[in-house]
């Protein structure tokens, strides 16, 4: 018998495919009761994703280089990948925020070292 999901060869008197684990058609086995993901109106199976984790490369990458978060986390919010887009997005304004307080922080010290000599 052939895997309807990935095409694999198994023995009539298995329940399910040994490889991908997909139940065999027409079996009512309760040891797969809630794995299965749901499937929409034409079979495919549908997953979630909005409650994707963030990749913590990525996290660090956009506390590095902020444009990198903003583009991943754009690309992960287009996708419905809302917890991944959002953690992109917040370190990348995290990143920002230190920025501009450097920037802010080295103004105040030029200026004020000027101000001494006055």
């Amino acid at each position: 018998m052939y895997c309807q999901k990935c095409g694999s060869v198994y023995e009539d008197g298995q329940s399910c495919c040994p490889y991908c684990k997909t139940p065999r058609a027409g079996v009512n086995n309760s040891q797969f009761h809630g794995l299965m993901p749901p499937v929409d109106q034409n079979g495919v199976p549908y997953y979630d994703t909005s409650e994707t984790p963030a990749e913590t490369g990525i996290v660090i990458l956009s506390l590095l280089l902020p444009l990198v978060g903003i583009i991943f986390g754009c690309i992960c919010l287009k996708n419905n990948e809302k917890k991944a887009g959002h953690a992109y997005l917040l370190a990348a304004a995290a990143r920002y925020v230190i920025i501009l307080f450097l920037v802010f922080a080295f103004i105040f010290h030029f200026f004020s070292f000027f101000t001494f000599f006055l």
